[in-house]
């Protein structure tokens, strides 16, 4: 039979259980959330993409987690007198809250956090023997947060940088277990790889644009300057073309330009030169700086100048790419072509100027009704002459009609009155054209004045053109002079018609030596000519 006694002993016994079971719910209730927290923290902060949101949800989900009051982030700065943290974050309380206080030292009790090598966790800071011993303050100052649980953690990267802590705190002491520190040096560990990772990224993104930005200002650079760029594989001879590149080789940007396509494009006279330049930059490492001619698919003749040296080394020491810009120079090959032209031209009047003057007088002489008028005939016509080498030298010229320019070339050879024109319309010169036929049309009117029908009293120079298909055709025709012979060499004069007239304009002139006078063909594309 139960006694009373053993009745309150078993009933005493559930009480216990009971009691004890349900701290054990309430205890696995707080893990499951703290797990819960802690879970979903995490899967926050591992999707930040700022550090100020990183560390905000840090400590906001921290404070969760523990139960803290106050939660902070202070970052690690380093000032003249040593290392010293700044707030970086808040929750909890206001930034007010700090504002009239110091940042914390690393007094003894907080070194670890400081140093990166341990978690400071206190019941109660104000039992701690260290506590109020360092001057100038013997404890908290008046005024600041209530807290009396301390819980600090480093937040330091994988390879020892100590970033900044984290710190929690609370007015109740007792507040911050063992398991609070686990889970929260877990948060610290996450944050630090989070933000090492973000400012990983933010450095690459930095590099990036100005990668980006340094590739746009060399694109301007480039385009302005005219200049195409290109990259050559050594080894399998792939080649890549900018599209000022492949245009400066008669190419559209949507074309395919390989290395073989360049190299087809070259002129036949000056292919082997540059294969040989490129060997030799590939062999030596040497730069590679060549002037050469390409033969565009239209047919149009063009000069570029194409430059590069190594950009990148195999892995035996030899060269693996080769990189460079090239130009087109056909301008300054036309201006050099013209400069040497008009020296020729230079030297050859200075030989010719007794002659021509000669020829002038006589042609005066012979028109002219009586002596007295002679003097101011030919000192007009030597203006004149004056004033074609004048034309023919200034690059600046405004332009002029091509019949002015026949006007002004004969006048000064005084063989305007014997020369007919036969013509539908008049044709605008640009400044280049104009100079180019002055000096043409001066060559034909001082040979027919020296050698050809304006040299005798009954010889006569008939002109003709016409506009076909955008193309200009001339006929310069003699008559009447005495009977013409073929040269048996061919002087400046022919040389700068058949090749300088000719190359001048991207056209054709062709003489033709007939025994009952010289014909002048010429054939010039009016997109030469015009302004």
């Amino acid at each position: 039979m139960v006694t009373l006694a053993e009745t309150d002993i078993r009933e005493d016994s559930e009480a216990v259980l009971r009691a004890r079971l349900a701290r054990l719910e309430i205890a696995l209730a707080d893990e499951a959330r703290k797990s819960d927290t802690l879970a979903r923290v995490s899967e926050a902060v591992a999707s930040c993409l700022d550090i100020d949101s990183c560390v905000q949800v840090v400590i906001d989900g921290a404070r969760e987690i523990s139960g803290a009051a106050f939660g902070a982030f202070f970052y690690n700065l380093v000032d003249t007198d040593g290392e010293s943290y700044t707030l970086y974050r808040l929750s909890g309380a206001p930034p007010e809250a700090f504002a009239n206080f110091p940042m914390p030292r690393k007094t003894e009790i907080f070194a670890p956090t400081f140093d990166g090598t341990g978690v400071m966790r206190s019941d109660d800071i104000t039992q701690d023997p260290r506590y109020g011993r360092n001057a100038p303050r013997k404890g908290m100052p008046e005024g600041h947060l209530p807290v009396r649980s301390y819980l600090a953690i480093p937040v330091s990267t994988r390879q020892g940088e100590v970033l900044g802590g984290l710190f929690f705190g609370h007015p109740e002491p007792g507040r911050f277990s063992p398991r609070d520190e686990s889970l929260l040096v877990g948060l610290g560990a996450q944050v630090a790889a989070t933000i090492e990772s973000i400012k990983l990224n933010a450095g690459s993104l930095a590099e990036l644009d100005h990668r980006r930005k340094a590739e746009e200002r060399l694109k301007f650079a480039l385009d302005s300057g005219g200049m195409g760029s290109w990259d050559l594989d050594v080894a399998t001879k792939a080649y890549e073309a900018s599209d000022l590149c492949k245009a400066n080789y008669g190419r559209r940007p949507d074309q395919t330009f390989t290395f073989a396509d360049l190299i087809a494009t070259i002129h036949p006279e000056d292919r082997p030169r540059i294969l040989g330049a490129i060997e030799t930059a590939i062999r030596d490492g040497a730069e590679y700086d060549v002037e050469y001619r390409v033969i565009h698919p239209t047919g149009e003749l063009r000069w570029l100048h194409a430059r590069g040296r190594v950009a990148q080394t195999a892995d035996d020491g030899g060269v693996r790419r080769l990189a460079g810009v090239s130009l087109d120079i056909t301008e300054r090959k036309r201006a050099e072509e013209r400069q040497k032209l008009l020296v020729n031209e230079l030297n050859h009047r200075v030989k010719n100027s007794l002659a021509t003057v000669q020829s002038i007088a006589a042609q005066t002489l012979r028109s002219v009704a009586a002596p007295e008028f002679f003097r101011d005939a030919f000192e007009t016509r030597l203006i004149a002459l004056s004033h074609t080498h004048d034309l023919l030298t200034r690059e600046s010229w405004a332009g002029a009609s091509l019949r002015e320019v026949f006007d002004v070339e004969l006048h000064a050879m005084a063989g305007e009155d014997r020369v007919t024109f036969d013509y539908l319309g008049d044709v605008r010169l640009n400044p280049k054209a104009a100079v180019a036929l002055g000096m043409g049309i001066h060559e034909l009117a001082t040979n027919a004045a020296k050698y050809g029908a304006l040299s005798t009293p009954d010889g006569r120079v008939a002109v003709q053109w016409s506009l076909e298909d955008g193309v200009l055709r001339l006929i310069w025709t003699e008559s009447g002079g005495p009977p013409v012979n073929p040269p048996a060499r061919r002087g400046f004069g022919v040389r700068l018609l058949e090749r300088g007239l000719a190359a001048e304009l991207s056209g054709g002139v062709e003489l033709t030596y007939d025994a009952t006078g010289l014909v002048c063909q010429m054939a010039l594309p009016l997109r030469a000519l015009e302004p």
